[in-house]
């Protein structure tokens, strides 16, 4: 990380200090320039092909490019970078790296005897392409005819060039170029884009061509979560009829275990719909990033529509919008999933609340019963305790009475027990009371 010193930048004028710069300023600042269009002459051959990363890492590719420039005679540099673009004796390459994929862009000047034959991968190394970090998930060639007419290809020639009639295409770019495509897999595993170029520069063509390719790879990447909306959509109905049977049960249930084994099963049951919503939220979400643009791309080609051929944007609103609604749709099933999980969890949390309040309150009852009881016990044997402390008090009284009379022959022993016998009883009973009521206290 930059010292505090190196981040200062030097203002002019008397100033010594200069301005503390954030760590990152000049990063975020050329964020912008980080991936610039080429410009592409006409006629021209292209092919981008998408790479997805899976474990492979920015080392990897960084040096698989380098073997490439070290075959060629050039030199990059050994810190890698997100995005390059490199210019080979017979064709150029334009690298850049996204967060789940790669793209590599062959560009090759000139044109073949059909648009599509002779293609910019053939002066590609094959033991170097064939060996491209990741695997690929998107893979396009895109033929630039050059053409200073505003001629149309006509559906025969179209026919020829993609091998059937279901083509879509518009004017381009306010009339620059007409483009034509089928988004289908050829023999060769890729898709064909033809260009026709009309009026427009080389930057223009570039900036084009950036768009279409850019379609291409996040329509392939939008749908990546289609395959996993329809695997998901089993779980989930199977997670519902289990949900569906449990919430019936809780009717008919009045005892505290099976209560218990339903919010077992309930609970285990919110357990998989949020390993679900965990698995599946960052590729909905990406799907839905990646087809909002798409549609900007499309929106930024300008097209126009070309008499009896559909449009790209059509095209895509037809069959691209389906397959994301059918995703969007599934990443709400399971939020509202989620919902009545957890509602019905909390729905028999309550019941076992109840179950448990009605139980402690009984037992509480119970207990103020046998409180009751004690107490009355312990009156009694309060009673009881007072006769008997009372009666060995008077035995202990009439033996001494008996000794006193020995003496005092006056005297009865019987009679001064009887009389004692009173005084005794309520000084027993005093003392028992007065003991209570300092227990009581503490």
């Amino acid at each position: 990380m930059p010292t505090e010193q190196e981040n200062r930048m030097m203002l002019p004028g008397n100033s010594s200090e200069g301005l503390l710069q954030y760590d990152d300023r000049i990063t975020l600042n050329n964020e912008v320039h980080s991936r610039p269009f080429i410009t592409i002459n006409s006629p021209s051959r292209c092919t981008n092909i998408a790479m997805l990363h899976d474990s492979g890492s920015l080392n990897e590719e960084w040096s698989h490019i380098k073997s490439l420039c070290q075959q060629s005679g050039l030199t990059i540099s050994d810190q890698p970078e997100n995005h390059l673009i490199l210019d080979f004796t017979n064709f150029r390459l334009k690298w850049e790296r996204h967060t789940e994929f790669s793209s590599y862009t062959f560009i090759r000047s000139g044109t073949g005897k059909s648009p599509f034959k002779n293609n910019a991968l053939e002066v590609v190394p094959d033991k170097w392409l064939n060996s491209l970090p990741g695997r690929m998930i998107v893979g396009v060639h895109i033929s630039v005819i050059d053409s200073v007419s505003e001629e149309y290809h006509c559906p025969e020639e179209l026919l020829e060039i993609f091998g059937t009639q279901n083509i879509v295409g518009s004017i381009v770019s306010d009339g620059g170029a007409g483009i034509w495509t089928d988004f289908r897999l050829h023999e060769d595993s890729f898709s064909r884009i033809l260009v026709k170029n009309i009026n427009m520069k080389e930057r223009q063509t570039g900036r084009l061509l950036q768009r279409l390719w850019e379609i291409e790879n996040y329509r392939l990447l939008a749908l990546l979560s289609l395959p996993l909306a329809n695997t998901v959509g089993e779980k989930t109905r199977e997670i519902e009829a289990k949900l569906a049977q449990n919430v019936s049960k809780m009717s008919d249930v009045h005892d505290a275990k099976t209560e218990q084994r339903l919010l077992e099963g309930i609970t285990k049951l919110a357990a998989q719909v949020e390993k679900l919503s965990a698995d599946t939220s960052f590729r909905f979400n990406a799907s839905k990033a990646y087809y909002s643009l798409v549609l900007n791309r499309a929106k930024n080609i300008k097209e126009q529509k070309i008499d009896g051929i559909q449009r790209i944007s059509t095209f895509m609103d037809r069959r691209l919008s389906p397959a994301m609604r059918t995703v969007e749709s599934m990443g709400k099933r399971i939020a509202i999933l989620s919902q009545r999980v957890n509602r019905a969890s909390n729905l028999l949390q309550t019941r076992i609340n109840i179950t448990l309040q009605a139980q402690n309150k009984e037992l509480l009852r119970s207990m103020n019963q046998r409180a009751k009881l004690q107490l009355r016990l312990q009156q009694t044997v309060e009673g009881l305790s007072v006769v008997a402390i009372s009666y060995y008090a008077l035995g202990i009284i009439n033996l001494i009475a008996e000794a006193v009379v020995k003496f005092w022959p006056l005297l009865e022993p019987s009679l001064i027990t009887a009389v004692m016998v009173p005084i005794v009883v309520i000084f027993v009973f005093l003392s028992i009371r007065r003991i209570h009521k300092k227990i009581n206290k503490i």
